[in-house]
């Protein structure tokens, strides 16, 4: 005898919203279901480990998929543990109450060495997203080793009806009656809203890659018979002469219920590795490493992360794909979780498969709390070490990887600045004395007696630093400068500012106050100062409008003037990188030094003190300020000046 029941009021509003908005995709509702079909058969395996009567001799577990184009419908079935008339009003007629959740509270209660099922939270909230889909469900199970089965039907509109029956096979058969295309749902407004049910859910192919998608590595197989036609064969598999081909009905399996990353990583081989690398990317390149390993204790969950071969092409667009794959308990529930990774390490593949991930009521969002950001946290220096380890031991690999990826992992100390002491230890750099790549622990090693900081310099393009006359006086005396020609390397030693109790300092910036030097050298600096007092304040008049300062130069040996900023002063590189993202920039004034010992710059010296106010001077101050900016790849305001002075120049010097 049936009995008609009214949903409690949470349930109800419930229903409303998970027809109208709770899901942002309805193909979500499949997977919902088989994950509830895959924890009521995780429930009885275990169950059974102690009372093998449970099983009542079925022990070939499996969730079949059954769709009837005819009849419109698409039916669910599972041999799990099944439910009791009681149990189907609590768990079916209240919201958000759980059979497997109180399961595994019981679990855990019984103590750290109990072992426990796979379980998600049978007939949860996930159980109403059947109605996205269908106008009406129909429930029948039957529990393990129970004496009655039970129905329970609704149409989604506040009531169901339910009723004992005959005792069945054991498990749940949940049968949904599809929506009709354009079939008007009341959404308790005055207007009928329309769902639109465009997709056949009867279709084979539909299902079957929509069971791919959310469910494939579901432990227990999911089957659905097939159509497909055969010939009669022999008995050594031959096709018989003249035999007709027949149309039978096979049983498909759907998923592959291969879940790699639950392996040990010591077990899994090489082309297995590849070839699953190659089914979540959808490419046809092999990772270059992997990295894969399980956390257990207060957090339990499984990273099973790759580096790609080659940098993928939207690696530095505005908007890129990144983030990982997120699982629970296999079940596939959202790709791209940006969340679980930092935005440096958007390059890298892969997944995450939690136990205990608290997620929002459609499992699509990951909640913001302290859970994620310790998976992210845990995530991010595991990747560090393992690319320190890969450095350390194969330096040649890891540098095809710092190839394609260090202009990103250098973002890490924008990004994530509590990390930049890991991350300081594997980043390369160019140097002026060694033509490939150096750590910065190696040019540490080959600093010179006496001196106390790390020098660098930004620019452009690694031929201009190469070149760039600011580096003069370090070759003199054999000191070493990292040479950085990417935008990214401002913002790195900007973070960074020391290395090994090291100050970072621009080898184009302020006074070299940090450069071993002599008493005598001191001495002869500042008589060169006194010496050239009378150009230096000219020029600086002359060039008032494009230039902070003229002084005498210690980074010169050969060439005339080169430009530097103050010590607290934005570089060139900073500036131009700030402009090109829309940033208003005050002009930066620069300084202009000289070389005491260049022929040229002695020659204007012992004019200017014949006669500061030569129109001379004006014309060679201008022409060395736009030299300076052309040695180190900068634009000049007026080309076609200089160009004039430069003809004038050469005109004079042959006497003509």
């Amino acid at each position: 005898m049936s009995e008609t029941r009214t949903f409690q009021a949470q349930t109800n509003k419930l229903l409303d919203l998970m027809i109208h908005s709770i899901y942002a995709h309805k193909d979500v509702f499949l997977r919902e279901l088989i994950s509830n079909a895959s924890d009521a058969i995780g429930k009885v395996k275990f169950l059974a480990l102690t009372d093998t009567d449970l099983l009542e001799g079925d022990g070939d577990f499996k969730i079949k998929l059954v769709p009837n184009a005819e009849a419109h419908t698409l039916t669910i079935l599972d041999n799990g543990v099944g439910m009791t008339y009681d149990e189907v009003i609590e768990h079916i007629g209240t919201i958000a109450r759980s059979g497997a959740e109180a399961f595994a509270d019981k679990i855990k209660a019984a103590g750290p060495d109990a072992a426990t099922p796979d379980l998600i939270g049978q007939f949860g909230v996930g159980f109403y997203s059947a109605f996205m889909v269908a106008k009406k469900v129909v429930l029948e199970t039957c529990k393990a080793k129970g004496d009655h089965a039970v129905r329970w039907e609704s149409t989604g509109d506040g009531e169901y009806t339910i009723e004992r029956l005959d005792k069945t096979r054991r498990g749940t058969r949940i049968t949904l009656y599809l929506r009709d295309k354009d079939a008007p749902v009341e959404d308790g407004d005055d207007d009928e809203e329309t769902i639109f049910n465009a997709d056949n859910w009867t279709d084979s192919w539909k299902i079957r890659s929509t069971v791919k998608k959310y469910s494939d590595f579901i432990a227990f197989p999911i089957a659905m018979d097939t159509k497909k036609w055969e010939t009669e064969k022999d008995d050594d598999g031959n096709k018989v002469e003249g035999a007709e081909s027949k149309e039978i009905t096979v049983e498909e399996t759907l998923n592959s219920s291969k879940a790699l990353w639950t392996r040990q990583p010591s077990t899994i081989e090489s082309d297995d590795h590849k070839a699953f690398y190659k089914h979540l990317t959808r490419g046809w390149d092999d990772p270059s490493e992997i990295i894969h390993f399980h956390t257990e204790g207060a957090q339990e969950w499984t990273a099973l992360l790759y580096v790609p071969g080659k940098a993928p092409f939207d690696l530095f667009s505005r908007d890129p794909r990144r983030g990982l794959q997120l699982f629970i308990k296999r079940v596939f529930i959202a790709d791209d979780v940006k969340e679980l990774i930092p935005e440096h390490l958007r390059f890298l593949k892969g997944l995450v498969d939690s136990s205990d991930l608290p997620l929002n009521m459609s499992r699509e969002t990951v909640q913001h709390d302290r859970l994620v950001m310790a998976i992210k946290k845990r995530l991010t220096n595991k990747v560090m070490s393992h690319f320190k380890d890969l450095l350390e031991k194969d330096r040649e690999k890891f540098v095809k990887l710092w190839d394609e990826f260090g202009t990103c992992l250098k973002e890490g100390f924008h990004y994530e600045p509590a990390g930049k002491d890991k991350l300081a230890d594997i980043v390369l750099v160019r140097t002026t004395h060694n033509e490939g790549w150096s750590t910065l622990a190696e040019v540490v090693e080959r600093k010179q007696a006496g001196q106390t900081a790390l020098y660098y310099l930004t620019g452009e393009k690694l031929e201009t630093l190469q070149s760039a006359p600011q580096l003069e006086v370090f070759r003199k005396r054999n000191i070493e400068v990292m040479l950085l020609p990417e935008a990214v390397d401002e913002i790195m030693v900007g973070a960074l500012e020391k290395y090994q109790d090291l100050e970072l300092k621009s080898a184009a910036k302020g006074e070299l106050d940090g450069l071993p030097e002599t008493e005598e050298e001191t001495k002869a600096k500042e008589v060169r100062s006194e010496s050239f007092a009378a150009l230096t304040d000219r020029l600086t008049k002359i060039l008032d409008s494009s230039c902070k300062q003229v002084r005498v130069s210690e980074r010169l040996t050969d060439s005339a003037v080169c430009l530097v900023s103050d010590s607290a002063g934005m570089s060139p590189q900073m500036e131009r990188m700030m402009q090109s993202m829309g940033q208003s920039m005050p002009v930066q004034k620069r300084i202009l030094e000289i070389n005491p010992e260049h022929g040229l710059i002695i020659a204007m010296r012992d004019l200017a003190a014949k006669d500061s106010s030569d129109d001379r001077l004006g014309e060679f101050g201008e022409m060395l300020f736009d030299q300076a900016l052309l040695a180190e790849g900068a634009p000049l305001k007026n080309p076609a000046r200089f160009a004039q002075r430069i003809a004038s120049a050469m005109t004079f010097a042959v006497g003509h």
